[in-house]
């Protein structure tokens, strides 16, 4: 997963804490469950959902340490039990802990989603669930797809030379499949398309800058405005215009079978 600057991140979340409000909104808590929040961010959700079961404890975990840093000098509400972490959604350092599982658009940066899932299956109990939203796969071509796309240009590619992809947009109808090898049932799933406007090409890239240092470390610091403009300049031929921002989300809920 990327390893993002959390002040940095706070700075410009609205638009992940605006979907991921809207994905809280809709899972059902007694109060007392232990969660598990993969993908955390600066921890603003994870507190939220932290008020929200009393009686029971939330673990925010990212693999961005500037994440975790940001998320725990935040205070956690009256309470409400919470603690944070730095761990690697591929490889968890639990086992049979937790209730439930979330997370909100960050596996979409865990290309091995399979071991991730793994991973979750790991961590959750015996009948425990999950709830996973993510960027999925669509006919428009995502920031991502453009970032790779501009990073093969002649301009771009020397500096590239060898990169993968450091993200997956995962088809919705091959989800079911792929979480059953790993062990979880789907209970649910839909799939929806979002527009957000950030109000200006300006506010947009630097919203884009702020998540593309997988692609922006690999260049020297004063190429990376120059980069990042070519990318805003190439997706606005898909969104239509100048800091307008579209993209597929896929809401999963899964359990892990009593059994399993």
């Amino acid at each position: 997963m990327p390893l993002w600057d959390g002040n940095e991140y706070a700075e410009v979340s609205a638009l992940q804490r605006t979907l991921a409000g809207q994905a809280l909104a809709g899972i059902s808590l007694v109060g007392d469950e232990r969660v598990l929040d993969i993908g955390c961010g600066d921890g603003l959700v994870t507190l939220e959902l932290a008020a929200r079961v009393p009686r029971g404890s939330v673990v925010g975990v990212d693999a961005s340490p500037g994440m975790i840093e940001t998320a725990s000098h935040r205070p956690v509400p009256a309470g409400a039990t919470a603690r944070f972490q730095v761990a690697d959604a591929r490889d968890l350092p639990f086992a049979g802990d937790f209730d439930l599982v979330v997370s909100f658009n960050a596996l979409h940066w865990v290309p091995e989603q399979e071991r991730a899932l793994r991973s979750l299956a790991h961590v959750l109990r015996p009948g425990g669930r999950a709830v996973l939203q993510m960027v999925c796969a669509s006919d428009r071509p995502s920031v991502e797809d453009v970032e790779m796309e501009v990073a093969a240009r002649p301009e771009w590619a020397p500096a590239f030379d060898g990169f993968t992809a450091p993200f997956v947009h995962p088809a919705p109808d091959e989800y079911e499949a792929l979480a059953a090898s790993a062990g979880l049932a789907v209970t649910g799933r839909r799939t929806w398309e979002v527009e957000w406007d950030f109000g200006s090409r300006w506010d947009f890239l630097r919203w884009c800058t702020v998540g593309s240092t997988d692609w922006t470390r690999r260049l020297e610091p004063d190429r990376v405005p120059r980069f990042m403009g070519d990318v805003v300049a190439a997706y606005e031929g898909s969104a239509g215009r100048p800091g307008l921002f579209r993209f597929s989300q896929m809401r999963i809920e899964l359990v892990l079978p009593e059994d399993g």
